[in-house]
C-alpha cells in the first residue's frame, strides 16, 4: 500500500495551534523549504531560540504520543517502512541515502520528520568523522565510531588499498550490509573505482583535483585516450564514486591541466598516457634520440619505426619526417639510423 509521508505530516500537524504548527513546520522544513535555523524561527516569533527548541522539543514528545495512538495507521505504516529499511540495510543508514531510498528528494523533510516521531528509530548527528545516519538500535550508535577507528587503524598501517575479504582482522563480516552501511556514513573510508576500500585522501582511492581524476580515469581505461574522452571519463568517474564536489569537466581545462604534469605523456595529437606505461615525454624527434642512443649499431627503418611508434600515435610520415634532421640523424650505406655523436 501506498504511503503518502506529507499527508501523514500535515494531518498529524493540523490539530496545534497556528504558531506551533508554523514553528514546526518550519523547522523541519515541512512548507517545501528548507528546514530553518532556531534563531530565524525565532526572529520570526520573537522569541528566542532556547524557546523555538522548547516548543520544538515538546511537540515531538506529544506528537509521538499520537503517532503511535489507533486510529494513526497511516504513521505505523511509514514506521514499519522505515523499520524494514533499516533491518535490510543491517539496522542503520546515512541519512540522505535513507531519505532518498524512502521517498526521494520531495518527501526528504517529510521523512525526517516522521522518523523522529517513531521512537524506536535515533539518529546519530554529522561529526568530524561521520556522516548523519539513522539506526533502530540503540547500541549501534556507539558501535559505529569504534569500528570506523578500527578501521581507519588498520588503513594507516596498511598503507594500500584492500579487498573486502581482506578486512575480517577488523569486522567479522565485511560482506554484510550493515558493514557496507557503516562505510557509507564515514567521512575518511571510501571505495575505488575498482571496488577495493582504502583512506579517502589517496588520491587513487578518492580523487579531488582534475589532474588525480585524470590520472585515475587513464589508469581505469588502460590505455592512451584523448583529452575529450578523458574529460568524459572523469563525469562517469565523479557519478560512480559519489564524489561530493561533481564539477563540470570541460576537456580544454583537462587538456592544459595533463600538460603540466609528468605522469602524463602526449603521444599523439591530443591523445595522452601514463609515463609509468613506459613512455617518455617530448617530442617526436626526442623520442627516436633515445631509441638511437641505445641503439650503438644503428637500426633499419622498419625497426626504428616499429619503436617510435611504439612511444608515440602518428603516422609513419611523420617519424620520417623527423628523421630528415641531419644534424641530428644519420644513415649508413646499408640504410640504418644512427644518432649524430656531437
Amino acid at each position: 500500500m501506498a504511503v503518502s509521508y506529507e499527508k501523514i505530516s500535515y494531518e498529524l500537524i493540523s490539530d496545534l495551534d497556528p504558531r506551533t504548527r508554523d514553528i514546526v513546520a518550519k523547522r523541519f522544513g515541512l512548507s517545501k523549504r528548507e528546514p530553518l535555523t532556531l534563531d530565524r524561527i525565532g526572529q520570526d516569533h520573537g522569541i528566542t531560540r532556547e524557546r523555538v527548541r522548547q516548543i520544538v522539543d515538546d511537540t515531538i514528545l506529544n506528537l509521538q504520543e499520537q503517532a503511535q495512538g489507533k486510529g494513526m495507521r497511516q504513521a505505523q505504516s511509514a514506521f514499519q517502512r522505515f523499520e524494514e529499511a533499516l533491518e535490510r540495510e543491517g539496522r542503520l543508514k546515512k541519512e540522505d541515502l535513507f531519505v532518498r531510498n524512502m521517498g526521494g528528494e520531495d518527501s526528504a523533510s517529510h521523512v525526517i520528520f516522521l522518523l523522529n516521531l517513531g521512537g524506536q528509530f535515533q539518529r546519530h548527528k554529522e561529526t568530524e568523522d561521520v556522516y548523519p545516519f539513522w539506526t533502530s538500535r540503540e547500541d549501534i550508535m556507539k558501535e559505529v565510531p569504534s569500528v570506523l577507528e578500527d578501521l581507519l587503524d588498520y588503513f594507516r598501517k596498511r598503507n594500500d588499498v584492500a579487498h573486502l575479504h581482506e578486512l575480517k582482522e577488523v569486522y567479522e563480516d565485511p560482506e554484510s550490509p550493515k558493514f557496507s552501511s557503516v562505510l557509507e556514513v564515514s567521512k575518511h573510508i571510501a571505495r575505488s573505482l575498482d571496488g577495493r576500500l582504502g583512506l579517502k585522501h589517496w588520491p587513487h582511492v578518492y580523487p579531488k583535483t582534475i589532474r588525480d581524476k585524470a590520472y585515475l580515469a587513464l589508469k581505469h581505461a588502460g590505455e592512451p585516450l584523448h583529452f575529450n574522452d578523458v574529460a568524459k571519463t572523469i563525469g562517469e568517474i565523479q557519478f560512480k564514486l559519489l564524489l561530493e564536489k561533481q564539477k563540470k569537466i570541460l576537456p580544454q581545462t583537462v587538456h592544459n591541466e595533463l600538460i603540466k604534469d609528468p605522469r602524463f605523456v602526449l603521444v599523439g595529437r591530443g591523445k595522452y598516457a601514463l609515463a609509468e606505461w613506459g613512455f617518455q615525454r617530448g617530442t617526436v624527434k626526442d623520442v627516436i634520440s633515445s631509441i638511437l642512443k641505445k641503439e650503438k649499431k644503428g637500426l633499419s627503418r622498419q625497426d626504428l619505426l616499429k619503436k617510435t611508434l611504439g612511444q608515440r600515435q602518428v603516422k609513419e610520415s611523420t617519424v620520417m619526417l623527423n628523421l630528415q634532421d641531419r644534424s641530428l640523424f644519420s644513415k649508413d650505406e646499408s640504410g640504418r639510423y644512427h644518432l649524430k655523436v656531437n
